[in-house]
């Protein structure tokens, strides 16, 4: 009945007689007090030095590519760091979209219907909307805002037309041209797939991500050209439209800054050059592995790392139950306990095929039925695949789940495999407890438990893949081999968890970075700002957003430089 209900309302809200309902439901949605920060409440009694400063901004020119006014965390950041670099002499613009073929905002879990989209795009039930929005919360500002129509028109709209006519029956996630590899990762994203098909509503969605992909990339290189930026700041760095600012800036040789929320509340990461999925894989060893931790540090990332298990500390988790004991564990999978039992804690499928180059597997699906095939070759071993929770508590929510792709191989699972389905609310930190050893894809989960001593074997691109703890496989053949391998699942030494704890404060504490005008308890919508935001902003006052703003203005390494006097305002518990 549940699941009949479910498609009857989907239904309803997919007609096109509930069109004008779901136009006003999301117009009012996006003038809910605390979904966008209210910069004439923040700038109140600040009226004067705002104006002051921004008369005085004549330094680096800086765009902030927020692009998408129905990205809520984006907008607050964005506008944030637009005052917080305005205050320090910088010339800043914001850049938004007004109006794509496609872009990020849209989902198929959101879209009113695929044929809609697939036939109209996103303009007709998203973009006044967005447009509406990103005019309201930056207009109070009084900074310049730079939109893609100031340098599009509609020769541009019809040679992007015909470009996604030209590439849309692409179905890979490499390709020569940038834009084809971002309108492909935003078409997976779209509809949460690891690989698209050939149905006519997918072929026709994603020539939509290609001519948007298209007219983003024109708009951005156009923008970057007739401005002389500096530098630009873009969230994320991947997908349609923001990946295009990245591939510009990069080729343009004007400097590129990326970011994205980080997990622990009240923290963002920035990066230079790249989105941090993929450049901190690169970083190098004298980054993180200079020093020993302190007594505090050991204090601090101890007490964090238990708070993983729970998500108390988190503004991301997928842990719905607190952990259990071994007996109950054991019980609740149906496990024997004088079996040697292993972990494979797996990505949601689209995003560990958008946010990672890949390594041993070209496949995240292909990766997770080799390794069920090994174990059911092995009886006396045990082998529990949890798929990731993120897979339905995510937005989009997956199309292609891994759990289906087993069951589609394996339609009789062996008998020494248990299938955690994402919608299975047992807590990941339980079967980890009981298993002598993981097996990951790209997880941050392998972070956190090699700190604790647990051997990870690693056929993704993760990130402590060549970092000297990890159990790194290279191919198919090299990760047989180490499953095979008496020694692979051995207790870390002394000296690897030694590394690995290091490894792990250096990405949670130093670059997971605390701002005092963030509040990080504030609840939904995850990033909101404090009543003295703008106080907040100005140099000095919180080292913190001094160090971002260094990074961005000069260069500077992005790092946490006061971790102590930022933790109360993140709504950290120490």
């Amino acid at each position: 009945m549940g699941s009949l209900l479910s498609d009857i309302r989907t239904a309803v809200r997919q007609s096109e007689a509930y069109a004008p309902v779901r136009r006003w439901r999301l117009e009012r949605l996006t003038r809910r007090p605390g979904v966008y920060p209210d910069w004439r409440a923040l700038l109140s009694g600040h009226e004067q030095d705002w104006a002051a400063a921004r008369e005085k901004a004549g330094g680096k020119r800086i765009l902030i590519a927020t692009s998408l006014g129905l990205h809520f965390t984006a907008n607050t950041v964005d506008t944030l760091m637009a005052a917080a670099l305005t205050l320090r002499g910088a010339k800043v613009d914001i850049g938004y979209c007004d109006g794509l073929p496609a872009c990020q905002v849209i989902e198929h879990t959101l879209a009113p219907s695929l044929r809609r989209i697939a036939k109209e795009g996103p303009g007709p039930d998203f973009c006044g909307a967005c447009t509406g929005a990103a005019n309201r919360v930056s207009a109070p500002l009084g900074l310049n805002v730079r939109k893609f129509s100031d340098v599009l028109d509609e020769m541009d709209r019809a040679d992007a037309k015909a470009f996604g006519e030209r590439w849309q029956n692409h179905r890979s996630t490499e390709h020569d041209d940038p834009r084809v590899m971002h309108a492909y990762a935003g078409a997976l994203r779209f509809f949460g797939k690891g690989d698209l098909g050939a149905s006519d509503l997918e072929t026709q969605i994603f020539s939509r991500y290609l001519a948007a992909a298209w007219l983003s990339d024109a708009a951005a290189r156009r923008l970057i050209e007739a401005h002389k930026y500096d530098v630009i700041v873009a969230h994320h760095g991947i997908y349609v439209p923001q990946g295009q600012f990245a591939e510009a800036a990069r080729d343009s040789d004007t400097r590129l800054v990326t970011w994205h929320p980080a997990y622990r509340r009240g923290r963002l990461i920035y990066q230079h050059g790249d989105t941090y999925h993929r450049a901190m894989i690169d970083e190098p060893e004298s980054v993180w592995n200079q020093r020993a931790l302190s007594a505090d540090e050991t204090i601090e990332l101890d007490t964090y790392l238990a708070s993983r298990e729970t998500g108390a500390q988190d503004w991301i988790t997928f842990q719905r139950r607190d952990p259990e004991s071994l007996q109950s564990t054991y019980a609740a999978l149906d496990l024997d306990p004088d079996k040697d039992t292993y972990l494979l804690a797996a990505n949601v499928v689209w995003d560990a095929r958008l946010n990672y180059a890949q390594s041993a597997y070209g496949h995240m699906i292909e990766w997770a039925i080799d390794t069920v095939s090994w174990f059911a070759k092995h009886p006396d071993r045990q082998l529990v695949v949890r798929c990731h929770p993120g897979e339905v508590m995510n937005s989009p929510r997956a199309s292609d789940r891994l759990d289906d792709a087993l069951r589609a191989a394996f339609p009789e699972m062996p008998e020494n495999v248990r299938l955690v389905s994402p919608e299975n609310d047992i807590n990941t930190y339980s079967i980890a407890q009981l298993s002598k050893g993981a097996l990951i894809f790209n997880t941050k989960l392998g972070m956190e438990l090699s700190a604790r001593g647990m051997p990870v074997v690693v056929a993704g691109d993760a990130w402590i893949r060549g970092k000297g703890f990890g159990r790194d496989a290279y191919d198919r053949d090299s990760y047989f081999r180490l499953l095979e391998s008496p020694g692979t699942f051995d207790p870390l030494t002394d000296s690897e968890i030694e590394a690995a704890r290091r490894y792990v404060y250096h990405f949670y504490f130093r670059r997971c970075i605390p701002l005092k005008a963030l509040d990080g308890s504030a609840g939904w919508p995850l990033t909101q700002l404090h009543a003295d935001a703008y106080s907040l902003a100005k140099p000095d006052a919180d080292p913190n957003m001094d160090a971002i703003c260094e990074g961005i203005l000069a260069g500077a390494p992005f790092e946490t430089i006061d971790d102590e006097n930022a933790r109360d305002c993140a709504g950290e518990t120490p």
